[in-house]
């Protein structure tokens, strides 16, 4: 199992140190989130990332098709790629906080299509049409990996047709997992393709901690933000208890962009608790509590089919995160 880790940029000396930590860890790629109005920005953050490892993966996660022309995007990409020797991933989705806190909706599953098929094409062969225009990027012509984000059935399919990896944010439920699997396999066929040229990652929110209750009270504003993320547009196919689904609903009414991903702002982790969601949330999306709770949850999930997870911990101290994730769960899985 590969272990991807997620940070929201931070200061560059603080994103150094994290970035080392997490290449000694064990860690195998690192991904930072891009929301212009809430953190710093991302790709100049990553040339921070690239610069102070020797050997992981960096790459943003997600970008979106409101925020980035594919032109300027791939030619960011590409930069990161030929600076790194070759380290650099990039993952885009449909938009989340990065175009909530400028007033857009997210982008529709044909408007990804188009994007996705834009910036395969601007990486590999220097010139795409989208959105009826031709643009060009004249002096790269590689292979980057480019991962989809995907939730929904759709954009699941999607993936699997045509992206060289999904971060799958559905969750952790066996039906959800098998569902998810069924939908990539589905899309991958529809391309010619097998589920296994796909690289499959699994979005979790996690923390570890010697008192595991803590572990669970510090990742709630990452819940919200999952349940918020993940139940866009409809809950139609999402397997969401019906006796849930006006909280969800209420969840997402409510939820603070601005703070979005924000362990220290209480009030999108308040919702949590208040809305009844904790332990089902918990439940589909986390892993939290002791090394050893963490360890068996790992274990399950591997069990019902999750190869490697894409770990976000907005928790208050990261380095103490790294380490103990890094010693105590991979390092003791591996052993």
């Amino acid at each position: 199992m590969k272990h991807g880790i997620v940070f929201t940029p931070p200061d560059p000396a603080t994103l150094a140190e994290w970035s080392r930590l997490s290449e000694e860890a064990g860690f195998d790629v690192i991904w930072l989130a891009d929301s212009q109005s809430l953190f710093r920005e991302v790709f100049t953050s990553l040339a921070i990332c690239l610069q102070n490892t020797k050997n992981i993966a960096c790459g943003p996660c997600v970008i979106n098709p409101i925020t980035r022309h594919p032109a300027v995007a791939a030619s960011a990409i590409a930069t990161l790629h030929e600076s790194s020797g070759g380290r650099a991933v990039l993952g885009l989705g449909s938009g989340d906080s990065a175009i909530l806190n400028l007033g857009h909706r997210p982008s529709k599953v044909a408007e990804v299509r188009e994007y996705l098929i834009a910036l395969r094409q601007l990486l590999e062969e220097g010139q795409a049409e989208y959105q009826g225009r031709t643009c060009l990027l004249q002096w790269f012509k590689k292979r980057v990996p480019l991962l989809l984000s995907a939730e929904g059935p759709r954009m699941l399919r999607l993936a699997g047709e045509l992206a060289d990896g999904v971060i799958v944010g559905t969750g952790f439920t066996p039906e959800m997992v098998r569902d998810s699997l069924a939908y990539i396999e589905e899309g991958a066929r529809s391309a010619g393709r097998k589920i296994e040229e796909v690289d499959i990652w699994w979005f979790a929110k996690v923390h570890v901690h010697e008192d595991g209750e803590r572990a669970r009270e510090e990742i709630r504003a990452g819940l919200a933000g999952s349940a918020h993320h993940s139940f866009n547009f409809t809950l139609e196919g999402k397997n969401v208890p019906s006796d849930l689904a006006e909280p969800i609903l209420e969840l997402r009414r409510r939820y603070v962009f601005t703070e979005h991903a924000m362990a220290e702002k209480p009030r999108n982790a308040e919702l949590v608790d208040e809305l009844g969601l904790r332990d089902f949330l918990l439940d589909r999306f986390a892993i939290a509590g002791t090394p050893a709770e963490c360890r068996a949850r790992v274990k399950e999930l591997a069990a019902l089919g999750v190869e490697n997870l894409r770990v976000t911990a907005h928790v208050p101290d990261r380095p103490a995160f790294i380490r103990l994730w890094g010693e105590e769960v991979m390092g003791k899985l591996a052993d």
